[in-house]
């Protein structure tokens, strides 16, 4: 998936020097993974919240070769616009008509819309996890640029990104998923992403957005303006 989305970047972005990268709302680590394969020399740091998916993270990192499982950082939090304990909704696979750990949420699914559009019944159980903000993460792990943002957060973009306004100034390129209709409680849309990151200098790259198999959501990339070719 990540090299099909580089693809469309070919020409409209510069991916060379690739140093730094983010992995956010990570799951299975595979995108960190296909990152640190693709971008030999890059370090890669992904977050994960909910426990079960930091362990399937740290396992998969773990059956890596050294070369690419020395480059790659996981950490057991989520990323928002504030910092302390928070409540996060985990999806339980054993509850769940289909295991989609990946519909996980800082929000609950909304009344009626259970698993739409997936056509699932997911359980979701409320669980208390770290959350830190992506500016302070990054002053505390001296970063201070990052090539390029990969972001899955089930309809918390924004609060990511509300999150990470100085680091964003030195962000060259984000990869995220974008909310077009909500499903879940306090779901943030792509107009406000929009209006949030052309504030900081980002331009959507408009012939990257795709529907990301429905209508309810879309994949979409941002560059910040210094790097569009």
């Amino acid at each position: 998936m990540v090299a099909r989305r580089l693809a469309v970047l070919l020409g409209k972005a510069d991916l060379n020097n690739v140093n730094q990268i983010l992995d956010i709302g990570s799951w299975h680590l595979g995108q960190s993974i296909e990152f640190a394969t693709i971008f030999e020399h890059a370090r890669v740091d992904a977050f994960e919240p909910v426990p079960a998916s930091y362990e399937l993270c740290k396992s998969r990192r773990d059956s890596l070769d050294r070369q690419r499982k020395d480059r790659i950082g996981i950490h057991n939090i989520a990323l928002t616009n504030k910092t302390g304990k928070i409540p996060f909704y985990a999806v339980d696979p054993a509850q769940s008509s289909v295991p989609n750990v990946g519909a996980s949420s800082m929000f609950r699914f909304m009344d009626g819309l259970n698993g739409t559009p997936f056509n699932q019944n997911l359980v979701q159980q409320e669980i208390m996890v770290q959350a830190t903000t992506l500016d302070k993460w990054c002053k505390d792990y001296k970063i201070k640029q990052v090539d390029i943002m990969w972001v899955d957060v089930q309809g918390a973009e924004l609060l990511v990104f509300k999150g990470a306004e100085k680091i964003l100034k030195n962000t060259r390129i984000i990869m995220t998923e974008v909310g077009l209709k909500p499903y879940y409680e306090g779901h943030t849309l792509k107009a406000d992403i929009d209006a949030y990151l052309n504030g900081l200098g980002f331009k959507e790259l408009h012939d990257t957005f795709e529907l990301n198999g429905f209508d309810y959501e879309a994949n979409t990339i941002y560059v910040n303006e210094g790097v569009v070719n």
